[in-house]
């Protein structure tokens, strides 16, 4: 009995480690510009017996700036409140416990063009992932997205309520230290405003996250787009470098090169403060 109870924890602190990460890691939502998504790695789980119980406290809050250098001068600016929170719940599902993880991102947008500058609330973004698959080597999360038309001008949001299906595999290495996804969503638009065009487009994001120790770490990633309206495909490369400063507390850079002939901006910059569990 005893040996039974230590698995069961081990692999709920398994999980909570892999809800996180998956979740870190999937999609920001669609903002004035671009869309994208950053990693951001957390500390390894808490042992065995101190593993918490409360299913339902808060994961991470984190405050993120991304910065877009765009084409003619003009250039957008995006500070984004994020809140994640993780369920652990048996689901039904053989093997015990699964889980399904939750953001809401609050986005402040503010966009320059010519002589003219744009600022206020973009369009809010809420995302659930259900974890239906769990093992030492490989994990799978699915769900969906869903942004919601809240812009307060026309040129910070995309006035439609789109929705974006989800599917992330993640594969784990030596021992769980490091390891790889791919981020893969749809984001297709329901509903808006008629003078606004309509969304459809694919990304495929494989990314690979390294430990360099000492409470650093290193991501490297592309996200790949296709446009199914414009027809036009785009990459955006980048390389994240953070660290853990204090307890739970931790920041991140990423420099970014968007390249390919649908690409919006020439060059962007993020930098995200968070706090974990």
């Amino acid at each position: 009995m005893r040996r039974a109870i230590y698995a069961q924890l081990r692999y709920q602190s398994s999980l909570r480690c892999l809800a996180v990460l998956a979740f870190l890691l999937s999609a920001t939502s669609i903002y004035a510009q671009e869309t994208s998504g950053s990693p951001t790695p957390t500390p390894p789980p808490a042992p065995v017996a101190q593993v918490e119980d409360d299913p339902t406290k808060p994961i991470a809050f984190s405050i993120r700036n991304e910065h877009r250098f765009l084409k003619n001068d003009a250039w957008a600016n995006t500070t984004i409140f994020r809140f994640d929170q993780l369920t652990l719940r048996n689901l039904g599902n053989k093997g015990g416990a699964k889980g399904l993880i939750l953001r809401f991102d609050i986005p402040f947008n503010t966009l320059h063009s010519g002589n003219t500058t744009k600022a206020g609330l973009g369009d809010l973004y809420a995302q659930a992932l259900y974890i239906p698959k769990v093992s030492r080597k490989f994990a799978l999360a699915v769900g969906s997205g869903v942004v919601l038309p809240t812009a307060t001008n026309d040129v910070l949001g995309r006035g439609k309520l789109i929705f974006s299906p989800t599917v992330i595999p993640v594969w784990y290495f030596a021992n769980r230290k490091r390891f790889a996804l791919v981020r893969i969503q749809n984001f297709v638009s329901v509903a808006g405003k008629s003078d606004k065009p309509d969304i459809n487009y694919f990304i495929a994001a494989p990314a690979i996250v390294h430990p360099l120790g000492k409470g650093w770490w290193t991501v490297g990633d592309t996200e790949l787009k296709w446009d199914w309206k414009s027809k036009l495909g785009s990459g955006i490369t980048g390389v994240q470098i953070g660290r853990m400063l204090r307890g739970k507390y931790g920041m991140w850079i990423k420099p970014e090169v968007p390249w390919g002939p649908g690409r919006v901006s020439e060059f962007n910059l993020k930098f995200t403060v968070f706090k974990v569990r």
